[in-house]
């Protein structure tokens, strides 16, 4: 995934160096270390070499390997882009040369003059990196001494933070209602209710692989969180590993709780046992939605976009879809077929959830791509007729 991250950022920061290519910072033709400095790191003495700090025109250097290496970094430097990474528990760094933004995570910060080169070192603007890496940069003219100190939280701090999730794992394991609701703050705008209702319905068992903390003060700490979560028994559940940022706000009283949660990815873990929790529906109703669903993918096959669009229900823009099939259809020809389906929820009326297996065989321009998909699609009968949601959410999709 990091490197998948690289890449992407290689693309944006080739862009950024367009306009300075031709021309390097005036930092970067330093001809080495103008002023001898020292750095302290957390209240201790560091140091970085002979050629580790250097201050030019008032901004003070550091080289970037040494000092990411003391800040607790892996780094590497990235030859064909001139650009700098680091690593560290929750933190994700990429900046170039002389480039005039960098990316930290999913953010992007101005850089312009902060990552410089002479006389082959690679050098970092040392505010910059405090800023970075959350840390408090001090400079002390009279005893030409940097300090930098970690403003993040201490272990007891860290130890607060994690409780949230320790509580969590309890009160799923116990299927604690009250105890879930009391895991959110009094300001959550997240809806309680329909998490609840999820509680209810399913109970899961979920390991937590992994934890960070990505930013904390004294009033809000956000954590990023690998969570491994089992279908143990009760309505569908999708087996899944997930990355989510969890923000919590402090209590009243001191501890933390949730206000928002955010998945970053989602990878379903066990795609052929969803199809073992069919739900129990009359032969009628499944034989109707099957029906619709096959009336749907013989539509696809047939370019007819009237005979497709007359299986959905809930279509947002109705024309809109209809103009995107018809030019779809018009520049590819595809045949679709389902190699299986089942009905995962029905609510003994009027709404049920399929589960569909499907194998598209789409050429475009000559170009021909064969894909397996595993599909969850929302069904409503309206009017005594079966139709199904326009919005699907795709399980799985792989070339074959």
């Amino acid at each position: 995934m990091k490197r998948a991250l690289i890449i992407l950022f290689s693309f944006v920061l080739a862009f950024s160096l367009a306009g300075t290519a031709s021309a390097a910072s005036t930092a970067g033709k330093s001809t080495g270390p103008a002023v001898v400095v020292k750095l302290i790191l957390n209240g201790k003495a560091t140091d970085l070499g002979s050629t580790g700090l250097y201050v030019s025109k008032g901004k003070a250097y550091a080289e970037y390997g040494a000092l990411f290496k003391l800040l607790g970094y892996e780094t590497e430097f990235d030859n064909t882009m001139k650009a700098i990474h680091a690593v560290a528990e929750s933190v994700e760094i990429y900046a170039s040369v002389d480039g005039d933004v960098a990316f930290m995570n999913d953010k992007t910060v101005p850089s312009k003059g902060e990552v410089v080169q002479s006389n082959g070192h690679t050098y970092i603007g040392i505010r910059f990196a405090g800023a970075l890496t959350n840390h408090k940069v001090a400079w002390n003219g009279k005893t030409k001494t940097i300090s930098l100190s970690y403003q993040g939280p201490t272990d007891e701090q860290k130890a607060a933070v994690y409780e949230v999730f320790n509580k969590m794992l309890l009160v799923e394991a116990a299927g604690d209602i009250d105890g879930l609701l009391g895991l959110f703050s009094d300001d959550t705008e997240l809806d309680k209710d329909g998490i609840v209702e999820n509680w209810k319905t399913t109970k899961t068992k979920t390991i937590v692989e992994n934890k960070a903390i990505e930013s904390y003060s004294d009033t809000e700490a956000v954590a990023i969180v690998v969570e491994n979560t089992k279908k143990v028994s009760g309505a569908f559940f999708p087996d899944n590993k997930s990355q989510t940022r969890y923000t919590l706000h402090k209590a009243k009283d001191g501890s933390w709780k949730i206000f928002d949660i955010e998945v970053l990815d989602l990878q379903y873990t066990n795609i052929p046992g969803l199809f073992e929790q069919a739900a129990s529906i009359p032969d009628a109703e499944k034989t109707a939605i099957g029906t619709v669903f096959a009336d749907q993918l013989k539509a696809a096959n047939a370019k007819d976009v009237e005979a497709y669009i007359a299986t959905m229900t809930d279509i947002p823009d109705k024309d809109t879809l209809k103009t995107t099939l018809a030019q779809f259809f018009k520049s590819a020809s595809m045949k679709v077929s389902a190699d299986k389906w089942t009905i995962v929820d029905y609510n003994g009326s009027d709404k049920a959830t399929l589960l569909a297996s499907t194998i598209s065989e789409v050429t475009i321009n000559g170009q021909t791509a064969k894909v397996h998909s595993v599909v969850l699609n929302d069904a409503v009968k309206a009017d005594g007729k079966w139709l199904l949601k326009a919005d699907a959410a795709i399980l799985l999709s792989e070339q074959l």
